[in-house]
């Protein structure tokens, strides 16, 4: 077994999870800790491999985030003109045999390096014209970004300038580690700006309060200035955007916010001192069953069973 330690710690995404389920919420951080290694219990290693599954929108947004930040780190070499006019067949190329291998179910032998699809998974019938339609998102995606004004202002930025690509980073609250994975924070015109792509359906200005930990981690590392923090999530597949400022109270909002989250996260442990949830029992499934719909648990589930 791993000798790493589950450090209770802090994310949006955290945060997310656990507010839609505490089931699943307590596989996809407790139970299934450790699964990555081959000599870990079976049921670990069964619900590492669950916990890892993507919706078929959810690996399209992978992939547009990939062919984005391969974009980004390679913008100014001497050739960036080929690399940008190849990225989309390059990365339309890397879906098709992530989709191949995920169908041939070569993820449950190695699910720490092959993307499994949740809808190969569950053997879900999905019509070749829904696969297509996903793989046309992310292609519009990555058309539409290098057709868009973000990144002809990306590329004129200096090197120095460039402070982080898909880079996870934390800072610390009160003691508590919070994790942030902004996909691009750059320095322009004496402020730090800070990206994040959303490839969802969702209106981009619904993202403020996640984008405000972003900013916070911004606070940290880059400036100690609110006013020259601003936050953009930006939509490459409809090419909308939203632009977020935050005040020194927006920002103790937030941390006042990530508190009360934390507190919630660990009221249901055992033993919040060493991040012990015990078997499992105090994690309810959710009311609502909504998102049982794309949980990648569900065979796990006590609701739904094997």
């Amino acid at each position: 077994m791993s000798a790493l330690v589950n450090e209770f710690s802090w994310s949006h995404a955290r945060h997310e999870t656990f507010q839609a389920c505490l089931k699943r919420y307590y596989f996809a951080y407790y139970a299934s800790w450790g699964g990555w290694d081959p000599a870990a219990p079976a049921r670990a290693r069964e619900l590492y491999l669950l916990k890892r599954l993507s919706t078929r929108q959810q690996w399209a947004g992978h992939h547009a985030h990939q062919a984005i930040e391969f974009l980004l780190k390679n913008a100014r070499r001497a050739d960036a003109g080929d690399v940008a006019a190849t990225a989309e067949s390059r990365q339309l190329e890397i879906m098709r045999r992530e989709f191949r291998e995920s169908r041939a179910g070569a993820h449950r032998a190695d699910p720490v390096h092959v993307p499994g699809l949740f809808e190969h998974e569950y053997r879900l019938e999905i019509p070749p014209e829904e696969w297509k339609a996903v793989v046309g998102r992310t292609a519009q995606a990555i058309r539409r970004f290098l057709a868009s004004d973000v990144w002809r202002d990306l590329q004129g930025l200096p090197e120095d300038d460039l402070l982080a690509v898909e880079r996870r980073a934390h800072f610390t609250l009160d003691g508590l580690k919070v994790y942030a994975v902004p996909d691009l924070v750059v320095r322009r015109g004496g402020q730090v700006l800070v990206y994040d792509w959303k490839t969802g359906t969702a209106d981009p200005a619904t993202h403020r309060p996640q984008l405000g930990v972003y900013a916070l981690l911004a606070l940290d590392r880059w400036t100690a200035a609110p006013a020259e923090i601003e936050a953009i999530a930006y939509n490459p597949v409809l090419d909308r955007r939203a632009a977020f400022a935050y005040s020194a109270d927006d920002f103790e909002t937030l941390r006042d916010f990530i508190r009360d989250s934390a507190d919630e996260m660990l009221f249901p442990l055992e033993n919040p001192e060493t991040n012990d949830a015990g078997d499992g029992s105090n994690f309810d499934c959710a009311a609502d069953e909504t998102p049982c719909k794309t949980c990648p648990f569900l065979r796990a589930c006590p609701r739904w069973g094997p």
